[in-house]
């Protein structure tokens, strides 16, 4: 099973429907069996499931203090091939509780959890928050792979070499985690997106995706009916975007 982790330490930039859609296209598309991996409190790809259950403990906390994704953590989405571990505000609870645990291991609880289902899934696609917590370390440490949706403005572009650095500290306890690379999201042409993406094509060191996805108008519309763009609007340029992503992205991203 690849472990796949969205990660970006900027909010708004599109982990969360990039997530969705890669999980979509990997099980409708390409037959993959999928496992979607909610580590964000906020709980948006467990939303759009229809998933979310702000009253119970997820299936996230559970594995982040159990290390085991016991039965009952894993929901059916509704897609065939596609199940997810969600997660709520519990998540911070849970992050508190690991900090006080002095005596056991707190960075590789994610990976001893995933490691019990990795015969039953091709991918797991990991929906991180816009932070380095211990949940995210925890995600980072299982990760096979990062890719890093990125809006082409300072706040975003900023925020990289601090996430490439961290990768690369992590590296010390996952040498396999390798950044697979950064997709251009929300994407609006002018003069200075244009001078932003030359800059991280030619200046920031990690391999950029050669497709980019369009800005989408519908896309809080889209969240509302609890559907992912490609579900949403097929025909939109960024539905056909993230089509022909899916396609570099499968074929390794070169």
């Amino acid at each position: 099973m690849k472990v796949v982790s969205i990660i970006n330490l900027k909010g708004g930039v599109g982990k969360t429907t990039t997530a969705a859609i890669m999980a979509e296209a990997l099980a409708e598309k390409y037959q993959k069996r999928v496992l979607i991996f909610d580590n964000d409190k906020q709980g948006n790809i467990s939303r759009l499931f229809d998933l979310y259950n702000g009253e119970a403990v997820p299936g996230a906390c559970i594995a982040l203090k159990s290390r085991h994704l016991v039965p009952g953590t894993i929901k059916k989405t509704g897609i065939p091939g596609v199940d997810l571990v969600n997660n709520n505000y519990f998540m911070e609870l849970s992050e508190n509780e690991i900090r006080a645990d002095q005596e056991t291991k707190q960075h590789d609880r994610y990976k001893a959890a995933l490691e019990e289902v990795a015969g039953q899934y091709d991918f797991c696609i990991m929906d991180n928050p816009p932070d380095l917590g211990i949940n995210v370390i925890n995600a980072i440490v299982a990760t096979d792979e990062v890719i890093i949706p990125v809006n082409l403005d300072g706040y975003s572009l900023d925020g990289l070499e601090e996430l490439a650095a961290q990768v690369k500290n992590i590296r010390v306890l996952n040498p396999k985690v390798r950044i697979a690379g950064c997709l251009v999201t929300d994407f609006e042409k002018s003069k200075y997106s244009e001078a932003a993406e030359i800059w991280l094509r030619t200046k920031s060191g990690l391999h950029i995706y050669t497709q980019r996805i369009r800005h989408y108008k519908k896309a809080k519309d889209a969240t509302i009916e609890k559907k992912t763009i490609t579900k949403y609007c097929i025909r939109c340029g960024a539905a056909q975007d993230y089509k022909k992503f899916m396609e570099e992205y499968m074929k390794g991203g070169k």
